[in-house]
């Protein structure tokens, strides 16, 4: 905490200077061969002592001119995104972005693809234009920029990416940093070196030291000249506690669990019950989620509202990744999974495509419902010996995602979700002329935003809007209106509504309606 602290008053008033200073490396000192009788030898000794060829110098190494970033990591449930995120949310940065560093990779790479379609498209014109006049224009326009500083050109895309970047955030706070593809791990040292050097600050948690990023990746000595430049511009920092904090939840009752194990008949049939309950028994087969020019199929989707259904094959057997899984996310704020297996790692294609999509479903705050053989602990089964010598990133990464399968169970995180989704998604779920027990507590959820036991005036106004919202379209409650409907449901008159006066209210919808005038 006193790390981000000092951060936050570092770059408070700091504005990047777009250079960075580079210092050239000391070549190591020449050798000379050895003297005496094998020296004599070989060539050596006396005046004709034969130097060894110098090495050749070690590339300029840049080095701060403004505040170094920060790089935390540690194990999972640590705390380390929960302190990233009151940081990003007190430090006074207009530019400042934080994001999945997942996320923020696909969308380098939806740049990179942007500029080189635009550029491909440029060159095909100046192709096949027929006048001079017009052929020149288009050689000039493929030719702007070559004069930039340092060899910069236009035609640098990743170059071209980092500017645009660094012109919307220079303040960058990335979540779960981790390099899996090598498709990132090849543009990772340019495209940070432009950051780095144009004056971007970095704060960054991450489960492994920078020494294991991309920990047997293909190509690794590819990626490797990026670690020393991260350490040039970011502290690192071991959070070093032994305390999963995701793991203190509270519990759920029975029949509201989201995660359903073990996955026996009755296991099936309640995820189907809760499914068809909130959709209202009106669904949708063939629905289709877009991303990157490919079609996902949403074998059943609820009508009235963002809920979709999946079996675990549907998402994890098929060659989906982080986009995939980061559409659909946007797409549902409700996701139920059927028929997750005990995993080995003889599935490890389909272990990587579930962590991948626990990880996009986490960031987006995505309801996850699911039936699974084991739990999470449990799930992914590793022997000790596979343990000791495997150079399975996955045997890693697991731990990531159990902690956040328990966290997705948590009272705290369902509140949270939702209230995050808006009065028409979120009471969509619901026939509020008849509300089931289950229906009162997840209502409950979102209307106690404090979690106080009590709904105070403000957060019973923003319910009454919402029923508004649902039924009419609008949100302009009247102030006479709102008195009605508090003094209908305060029965004690205490100016608070407890769970009990909320559940008797909504027993009776006859009453909601007359009182809400809808």
């Amino acid at each position: 905490m006193e790390l981000l602290d000092a951060m936050a008053r570092k770059v408070t008033g700091y504005f990047p200077s777009g250079r960075a200073v580079t210092v050239q490396q000391q070549a190591a000192p020449a050798q000379t061969s050895g003297g005496g009788f094998f020296g004599g030898l070989f060539g050596g000794g006396g005046a004709s002592k034969a130097k060894a060829p110098a090495k050749k110098p070690e590339p300029p190494r840049m080095i701060p001119t403004g505040p170094k970033g920060l790089y935390v990591w540690g194990g999972c449930g640590s705390g380390k995104t929960f302190l990233m995120d009151l940081f990003y949310d007190a430090v006074p940065v207009e530019r400042k972005k934080r994001i999945h560093f997942h996320e923020w990779m696909i969308d380098v790479h939806e740049r990179l693809h942007r500029l080189q379609k635009k550029n491909a498209m440029v060159q095909e014109k100046a192709n096949t234009v027929w006048t001079a006049e017009a052929a020149l224009a288009q050689q000039q326009e493929l030719k702007k920029g070559k004069a930039d500083s340092k060899g910069e050109s236009a035609n640098d895309l990743v170059v071209q990416v980092a500017n645009e970047m660094l012109a919307e955030a220079w303040l960058l706070c990335f979540d779960e940093f981790q390099v899996t593809h090598i498709s990132d791990a090849i543009i990772m040292k340019r495209l940070f070196s432009v950051l780095f050097e144009k004056g971007a600050v970095v704060i960054a948690t991450s489960n492994r030291p920078p020494e294991d990023l991309y920990l047997n990746g293909l190509n690794r000595p590819l990626f490797l000249p990026f670690i020393p430049m991260l350490r040039d511009f970011c502290d690192v920092h071991d959070i070093a506690s032994q305390t999963d904090y995701r793991l203190i939840t509270e519990g759920e009752e029975e029949d509201r669990r989201v995660y359903i194990f073990p996955n026996d008949k009755e296991a099936k049939k309640l995820l189907e019950r809760k499914f068809y309950r909130i959709s209202h028994n009106e669904t949708a087969i063939g629905a289709q989620v877009e991303t990157q020019g490919r079609r996902i199929v949403v074998p059943k989707a609820a009508v009235n509202s963002n809920v979709a259904f999946f079996t675990f094959k549907d998402l994890c057997d098929k060659p989906l990744g982080a986009a995939d899984y980061l559409a659909i996310a946007s797409a549902f704020h409700t996701i139920f999974v059927a028929d997750i297996p005990r995993l080995t790692l003889q599935e490890r294609d389909q272990v990587r495509r579930f962590i991948t999509m626990v990880d996009a479903f986490y960031e987006r705050h995505t309801k996850l419902v699911c039936t699974a053989d084991l739990d999470p602990i449990s799930l992914f089964h590793v022997t000790e010996e596979e343990r000791n010598t495997s150079v399975a990133d996955e045997i890693f990464a697991w731990d990531r995602t159990v902690s956040r399968l328990i966290e997705m169970q948590s009272v705290k995180y369902l509140s949270e979700q939702m209230r995050a989704i808006d009065s028409e998604q979120f009471l969509g779920q619901f026939n509020l002329q008849a509300l089931t027990d289950d229906d009162l507590v997840e209502m409950w959820r979102r209307y106690d935003a404090d979690d106080s036991g009590e709904i105070d005036e403000n957060e019973l106004r923003f319910m009454l809007q919402d029923i508004l919202e649902k039924h009419q379209g609008h949100r302009s409650l009247s102030d006479e209106v709102f008195s009605i409907c508090k003094e209908t449901m305060d029965s004690d008159s205490n100016g608070a509504i407890n769970y009990e006066e909320f559940q008797q209210y909504f027993k009776d919808f006859t009453r909601v309606a007359q009182t809400v005038r809808v």
